[in-house]
């Protein structure tokens, strides 16, 4: 017997819940053999069905799994080689996600959860097939710190909390990791000079060991768990590496030094076995390596055959493993084809990468020998990989212009690219961005336009322009609550997106780390640019036929017709480009009901490319102005030209006061590599900082104004004034392949490897001095003694070194001398001590002018105006 009404009400309603149909729910399975790149897809879609009340069951296995026996014969099979393809199909109330592979299993789960995610259903009839584009779609983070801060050696760094604190955040590696997966990356490489000694015990050399032993088991304890974990997300680590770098403990131990730029037997035994040890701890692991820099270019095949495929060989021995995992070489300052033609008949599963843009990002395609280049790694290797390098000249703002991104992977595809391998926006300060909050915001936050675009025509680049445009406006909708908001932000990104691309090659120097293009140019950048980064090395893309600023003027003067477009048109047409950007994000504003804070440093991002494109304007308009006054002398376009330089330092102060209030700094690279607008250094990486370069300059064109028939440095160079500079003997080796020579006009120099070049003229100060001529396709160093510690003056054809110490070389004398082609060339100094000394320049672009003693002072300065030349204009800016 019931002994209260309570018991009666209790019964009553469990009779009820009894009779009730059981919930509907969702039920995601998965085979008991599944793999870990399954179980993740699985995890995702239980997460997104969780709370949808339908009977139904998503199986989610390849496509030979018994977990799908009973539909075997409904469902579609797949081609031979479809790797990371995948199915989705309804059957009734069964789903079935099923893939050629582990990767294409893992990519039909993040599909339908996507699908599920965007309805909040399951979709009622479901038949659909996807696979990507690219075989290889890559990001990298750099292991590498905006400033030299190991023992003086470039792109060293030992993984530490200290140097890398993002490195042991399991949190927001887990992020990162989601979000590559969402975006279907299926690649991570992590770049370093050195990081065997961060993640391995080197037992054979324990004189290599960097770390302490506590430091050393963290760092391999949080590789293990971070390459697991991006492995069971669909994507391969691969760790680079630079040759020849050795472990600086490793080094002082032997008396070597940190670099060497040819192999000798400790190094290669050392390296050897250091990357064995990687294959035996880190099978699944990834190598991509640099073979030149440091590595003179033509000993990148003996040492990828004699210390690389071997050391990655023992270490396949040692786990008893047949298959060779891909290994990726860059092409990149070392002689490609050579290296491949030694190693493929070593070591077959070779993917090799090139750059696809220098330093900055400027054409959606390549031309000239770049696409050459790409040619032939296509036809010569596993994958060619294309490198979105850095983006000097996107940084610090936000940029996004989804079709430009579109248009580039399209063209991967018309050349037979199969892969891509994409560098932040900020690379050098990686997590964080440049942008002036606390805390500090995140790449993977405020640059989530550059990430999903790549990942998605990585993925896919042949759709419907029209359809995307209305994919990205939902997508800026989603952020900032409206779709009004959206298809405004997205006008804004697509109109301010290719300013900065379409202006630099117009006016700028795109190759190497040189140039900050946010923090502007100095007139003599502008009026003589060849100088500081000759036009003829420009990055070759496919811009739309025209002209650069000296071309213009020439034809100006001459009166020639213009072909294409000029600079003039382009800067004018960025600075309205930017106007129209700046109040499309404006309008914005009453649409806005989410993240306010982010849309107004959208406005203000918008709102710096516009008074940079301005300054730009004002600036290459009085450029014009000066460059014919120097063919001309007709002194109305210097009147000309000051209002604008006015204009031009107006728009920059207000650029100043802008960014002031929103940015720390406006190039991530802090090192005196970045030679444009001023050399890098703490001082140098503010707007701030120009401003009052460009008030002085201003300031100096105003006093010369009243004065504009004075002498020149040009013309009181020619008067003689200059006196030889003093000589320190050298002795070259009797095995040196080298010339000594008298440098002089008439004489023949080997800067090319196509063909020689004859001087022209030498300025007065460097006549009759004793060189050395180097005959570049012999491919050896120059080995020489010197009776003094000296400086070398060397004059290179590309503008400047290139080489792993570009930093440790100055420019000394601007116009040092001319080719018969009347082709500038700058002499720079690097000190040397006395002895035996190497120098390598098979890059084949320089020739040893001559030694100079290591104390005498050489201030930089511009040499008379040449033959052939127009006349050197740089004392109407600058004392």
């Amino acid at each position: 017997m019931f002994r209260n009404k309570s018991q009666i009400y209790l019964l009553i309603v469990v009779v009820f819940l009894c009779t009730l149909p059981a919930s509907a729910a969702v039920t995601v399975r998965t085979a008991p053999n599944a793999t870990p790149r399954e179980l993740y897809g699985a995890q995702q879609l239980r997460k997104t069905v969780a709370g949808i009340a339908e009977n139904a069951t998503i199986l989610v296995a390849q496509r030979n799994s018994p977990l799908l026996a009973h539909y075997d014969k409904q469902l579609a099979t797949f081609w031979p080689n479809a790797e990371e393809a995948f199915i989705l199909h309804r059957f009734g109330p069964t789903i079935i996600v099923t893939g050629y592979d582990a990767s294409g299993t893992l990519y039909g789960a993040l599909e339908l959860a996507d699908r599920i995610s965007a309805t909040h259903a399951l979709p009622a009839a479901l038949d659909y097939e996807d696979h990507p584009s690219l075989k290889l779609r890559a990001f990298c983070i750099g292991m590498q710190k905006p400033e030299i801060t190991y023992e003086g050696a470039e792109y060293d760094y030992p993984y530490t909390p200290q140097n890398f604190p993002f490195f042991y955040d399991k949190s927001l590696w887990t992020r990162y990791l989601d979000m590559l997966a969402g975006e279907r990356i299926n690649a991570l490489f992590l770049w370093n000079g050195h990081p065997f000694t961060s993640l391995l015990k080197l037992p054979r050399y324990p004189e290599a060991q960097e770390l302490s032993d506590a430091q050393l088991q963290q760092n391999i304890a949080m590789f293990r768990w971070l390459t697991a974990e991006a492995d069971r997300r669909g994507i391969w680590i691969i760790q680079g590496f630079y040759n020849i770098h050795l472990s600086h403990a490793f080094a002082r131990a032997h008396h070597l030094p940190y670099h060497l730029s040819a192999p000798n037997p400790l190094a290669t035994a050392y390296t050897r076995y250091a990357i064995s040890e990687f294959i035996r701890e880190y099978p699944h692991v990834g190598l991509m390596m640099t073979l030149g820099e440091a590595l003179s270019p033509h000993e990148g095949a003996t040492w990828l055959t004699q210390a690389i495929i071997p050391g990655v060989k023992d270490g396949l021995a040692e786990i008893h493993s047949a298959v060779q995992p891909p290994i990726v070489v860059r092409a990149h300052a070392t002689d490609i084809d050579d290296d491949l033609k030694a190693a493929l008949p070593l070591y077959s599963n070779i993917d090799t990468m090139a750059k696809w843009n220098g330093e900055s990002l400027t054409w959606t395609n390549v031309r000239g020998p770049i696409l050459d280049k790409f040619k032939d790694l296509v036809s010569n290797s596993n994958i060619a990989i294309a490198n979105i390098h850095l983006l000097s000249n996107l940084e610090p703002f936000r940029w996004g212009d989804p079709d430009f991104i579109r248009q580039i992977v399209l063209n991967f595809q018309r050349i037979g690219i199969g892969g891509v391998h994409v560098y932040p926006l900020r690379y050098w300060d990686w997590p964080i961005t440049a942008d002036k909050t606390s805390p500090p915001l995140l790449q993977i936050d405020r640059d989530w336009l550059w990430f999903d675009a790549w990942g998605r025509y990585a993925w896919n680049p042949n759709r419907d322009p029209k359809k995307e445009q209305a994919f990205w406006a939902a997508q800026f909708a989603d952020r900032f609550g409206t779709l009004a908001a959206g298809e405004n932000l997205l006008r804004a990104y697509t109109l301010a997106g290719p300013c900065q691309p379409r202006l630099l090659p117009r006016i700028g120097i795109t190759e190497g780390n040189r140039q900050a293009f946010a923090l502007g140019m100095t007139m003599p950048e502008l009026i003589d640019a060849a100088r500081f980064g000759p036009a003829e090395t420009l990055w070759t893309g496919d811009a739309p036929k025209g002209e650069r600023l000296s071309e213009y003027v020439e034809k100006e003067a001459k009166g020639l017709t213009h072909e294409g477009e000029t600079p003039l048109q382009v800067a004018d047409a960025v600075a309205e480009a930017s106007a129209q950007a700046l109040g499309a994000a404006e309008a914005a504003a009453p649409s806005i009901t989410k993240n306010r804070d982010e849309y107004q440093r959208i406005v203000n991002d918008m709102h710096a490319i516009h008074l940079l494109m301005l300054f730009y304007q004002a600036k290459t308009h009085a450029a014009e102005q000066v460059m014919l006054y120097g063919h001309d002398h007709n002194k109305e376009h210097l009147q000309k030209a000051l209002p604008l330089l006015e204009q031009s330092v107006a728009d920059f102060q207000k650029l100043t006061e802008l960014t002031d209030k929103t940015y720390r700094d406006a190039a991530a690279l802090h090192t005196s590599q970045r030679r444009i607008p001023v050399t890098g250094g703490p001082g140098t990486l503010h707007w701030r900082n120009l401003l009052p370069v460009y008030q002085k300059e201003l300031a100096i064109f105003r006093s010369r104004l009243t004065n504009a028939g004075a002498p020149s440095f040009s013309q009181s160079e020619k008067d003689g004034k200059l006196q030889l500079l003093p000589q320190v003997a050298f002795t070259l080796a009797p095995d040196s392949k080298a010339q000594p020579f008298t440098l002089r006009s008439g004489e023949e120099l080997q800067l090319s490897a196509r063909k020689p070049f004859t001087i022209a003229t030498v300025v007065p100060e460097l006549q009759g001095m004793k060189g050395i001529r180097v005959d570049t396709r012999l491919h050896s160093p120059i080995h020489f003694t010197l009776s003094a510690p000296a400086q070398v003056l060397v004059a290179f054809l590309r503008g400047g070194p290139e080489n792993r110490d570009a930093e440790s070389w100055n420019p000394v004398i601007f116009n040092a001398l001319t080719t018969a082609k009347n082709v500038p060339l700058t002499a720079w100094a690097k000190p040397l001590p006395a002895g035996d000394n190497d120098l390598d320049l098979s890059h084949g672009t320089g020739v040893v002018l001559g030694f100079v003693p290591q104390e005498l002072h050489m201030q930089p300065h511009v040499a008379a105006a040449l033959a052939g030349q127009p006349e050197n204009l740089d004392w109407l800016f600058d004392n």
